[in-house]
């Protein structure tokens, strides 16, 4: 991926924004649920942003009536379910006879047990909203449906739209630099990225990593190039030696706000934006020359209860569907506009539009697999770690498959098991933590007692 390859990304989704302007006439007050007038009147902004709302809902007879004939749709997603509970009374009041299951899952059990239930012949989901960069294996099983057919599909900006048209970007995920704001400076938060290497102010346990390179040093390896992102990297974790840490995102920006450290990479604006709700000492800003952006996908299973998925991802697309998320998690809306018209994170910093570098999950495959392997082999360094791949046979299993124990030159080992960071194959089949037991004879890559495992593929 080149420079101007980039850029043409960013200008596609400028352009697919600046291209709204051309639907149908504005939504009326009077004609919209009586929760997506509450939320409109708490968030300040008129309903003549909801142009396009009737064209966009306006799906086929037949596939309302199956719709309504499923009676359900079960929904995998990472919104807290408060916030779920909030964002989905519109839907409920436009399609009474739909039943709406949501789980609020981790990687593991929103993305992964999907595809293993799908390799047995069964679903047990509709609609995902987060893949977690497996887009592609749901699409080599065939599993996904194509959305270009929802009446929302054209109004959505171009760039959010995968080349299959079997996924759609749902949000933006903005991650930039994240600091405490009660022990940083302004002045001391790094213009550029490179600064980090330069200002002592972040040497040592002043500075937190999460285990997430994809969440922004991606996009540095895809505009500044392979060198340099490898260059910079390296005197990070070797000269800087932030602190390396265990937890997700989520729970270590909750960390960094309770002055554990005093600056994290990398930080959302949406969590940000909550938890300055709350009260909590934490701030957001964006080092130059890139502020990097997932777009995160949304997807229907096919097989399940498919038109009740359509129903609702086509809602969920629309404008008055992406008021409606941001009014109870405040993640930034896929339509440009809105999000110029307020709905917005108010983090004490606004990224320049110009500088955004957005990523969806077909692209830069090859760059990410060359960056993980880059990242992990500074992040084992670090903790004196080295991978090694040993053939054991399993002698425990506990904590419900968290922890695999084993001998090694008669020595006995254990491993932690992640379910989302840890594959797992059971006659080279991905399969669940728990599918592992005692006696099977298994290959276990791990960087050493008592750690998290690559990988474990066993046979039965």
């Amino acid at each position: 991926m080149t420079r101007n390859a980039v850029k043409l990304g960013l200008a596609a989704v400028v352009a697919g924004g600046m291209g709204l302007g051309v639907l149908a006439p504005a939504a009326s007050a009077a004609d919209l649920p009586k929760s997506t007038q509450e939320m409109l009147k708490k968030l300040k902004i008129d309903a003549s942003l909801l142009k396009g709302l009737d064209e966009a809902l306006n799906v086929p007879k037949a596939m309302l009536d199956a719709a309504r004939k499923e009676g359900q749709v079960r929904i995998g997603a990472t919104h807290d379910p408060k916030q779920f509970r909030d964002f989905i009374r519109p839907f409920h009041e436009r399609y009474p006879g739909i039943e709406v299951h949501y789980a609020r899952a981790n990687r593991y059990d929103r993305v992964i047990k999907p595809l293993i239930a799908l390799k047995s012949g069964k679903i047990i989901v509709d609609s995902i909203m987060g893949f977690g960069g497996n887009t592609y294996q749901f699409e080599k099983l065939k599993a996904l449906v194509n959305l270009t057919d929802l009446p929302v599909y054209k109004q959505i900006p171009d760039f959010m739209k995968s080349p299959s048209g079997n996924f759609v970007g749902q949000r933006y995920l903005t991650r930039c630099f994240s600091y405490n704001t009660k022990n940083v400076k302004k002045e001391d938060l790094p213009k550029r990225w490179e600064d980090i290497l330069t200002n002592k102010r972040w040497e040592g346990k002043n500075l937190a990593l999460v285990n997430r390179p994809d969440y922004w040093a991606l996009h540095l390896w895809v505009t500044k190039g392979e060198k340099w992102t490898k260059d910079f990297l390296t005197k990070m974790f070797l000269e800087v030696k932030p602190q390396l840490r265990k937890e997700g995102n989520n729970a270590a920006m909750a960390l960094l706000g309770a002055g554990e450290f005093d600056g994290l990479i990398a930080g959302t604006f949406h969590r940000t934006s909550t938890l300055q709700g709350k009260g909590t000492p934490i701030g957001l800003h964006c080092p130059d020359p890139v502020t990097p952006t997932t777009v995160s996908p949304v997807g229907i299973i096919k097989g399940g209860n498919e038109n009740a998925a359509k129903l609702f991802v086509n809602w969920f697309l629309t404008r008055e569907g992406q008021v409606a998320q941001f009014h109870s998690a405040h993640y930034t809306p896929l339509y440009p506009d809105l999000s110029d018209a307020g709905l917005d994170h108010d983090v004490g910093f606004k990224p320049d539009i110009k500088k955004r570098v957005f990523y969806r999950e077909d692209q830069w495959r090859k760059e990410k697999a060359e960056l993980v392997k880059h990242w992990q082999n500074l992040w084992f360094k670090r903790t004196g770690l080295k991978m090694e791949t040993v053939n054991v046979t399993i002698t425990d299993v506990k904590r419900g498959g968290r922890r695999y124990h084993f001998k090694v030159a008669g020595k006995e080992q254990k491993v932690r098991v992640s379910s989302s960071r840890t594959i797992i194959l059971i006659n080279g089949d991905r399969s669940d933590r728990k599918a592992v037991k005692k006696g099977m004879a298994c290959e276990i890559s791990y960087p050493g007692n008592d750690q998290t495992a690559k990988e474990v593929s066993c046979k039965k």
